[in-house]
């Protein structure tokens, strides 16, 4: 089966750089991060016995509101009652940023304008979103861009905050690894197939656990640094979406991590 991709290539604003610098200093200070990371997944489990669900992303190129829906089900689900967005949910939120401004309620008018209006999202454009308007009521305090390069930093993302987004661009191989249940990893000759977008959840001493197309994939730590032939990452960007009052619910802050001092330096940059 094909599934779908849908993020649009990388972007980047006036606060993707300042932010980016001072959340790797705060990260750096706390020096290697956990060799494994929180069980923040069996949480999700627990409360979901259909696993993370598809959220459309077999019919629309919603990964990037897919990623979205994933982490609040992560988040919820490790603080009490899961929040579990349902299909329609997702796609009235992917529909804003194809340029829908049609009745919200409307599911057959969604999904009849997104047959001819299925374009992705980027990244960061989502992000901000979820800053400034939120979803269902829930906003992010704040988020920084990590450098895809140093996986250290997209491991404390984990640790500390429960996810780490990233945006890939998939080779031709992954849909085969995925369909027969192995680890993503670089092949010879890979060619691009198209932009996703997931989330990290979860590491262990050998593997990234990502969520995509409603399953649980591991990646190996080769897949996260490869390139293809023309020098173009696999991984293109990272992101930490920052829910503070989550890190102090679920107490995943170490003790050299000043979670104060990070929120006032991040509130300082101005865009």
């Amino acid at each position: 089966m094909k599934f779908k991709y849908g993020r649009k290539p990388v972007r980047f604003d006036r606060l993707s750089v300042p932010r980016a610098y001072v959340l790797a200093l705060h990260f750096a200070a706390l020096g290697p991060p956990p060799a494994i990371s929180p069980d923040w997944v069996s949480a999700v489990m627990k409360q979901s016995p259909a696993g993370w669900l598809m959220d459309g992303n077999d019919n629309y190129g919603c990964c990037v509101i897919a990623d979205c829906a994933h982490q609040e089900m992560l988040r919820t689900a490790n603080v009490g009652k899961m929040w579990t967005p349902s299909e329609a949910e997702v796609l009235v939120l992917y529909a804003r940023f194809q340029g829908y401004t049609g009745d919200l309620s409307d599911s057959a008018a969604i999904q009849s304008f997104l047959q001819d209006n299925d374009n992705g999202c980027d990244e960061l454009s989502v992000i901000r979103y979820l800053e400034e308007t939120g979803w269902a009521g829930r906003k992010l305090a704040s988020a920084a861009n990590l450098d895809p390069t140093k996986l250290d930093q997209i491991k404390w993302a984990v640790s500390v905050f429960g996810a780490c987004r990233l945006g890939i661009n998939i080779p031709d191989s992954a849909m085969g690894q995925f369909e027969k249940g192995e680890p993503w990893a670089p092949t010879a000759y890979a060619q691009m197939d198209g932009g996703h977008d997931v989330p990290i959840v979860k590491y262990d001493t050998s593997l990234f656990y990502v969520v995509t197309w409603g399953k649980l994939q591991p990646v190996t730590p080769e897949f996260m640094t490869a390139a293809f032939a023309d020098g173009t990452p696999y991984v293109e960007e990272a992101h930490a979406e920052l829910a503070f009052d989550w890190v102090d619910d679920v107490g995943s802050c170490p003790a050299k991590l000043d979670l104060a001092q990070l929120q006032r330096d991040l509130k300082a940059i101005i865009a």
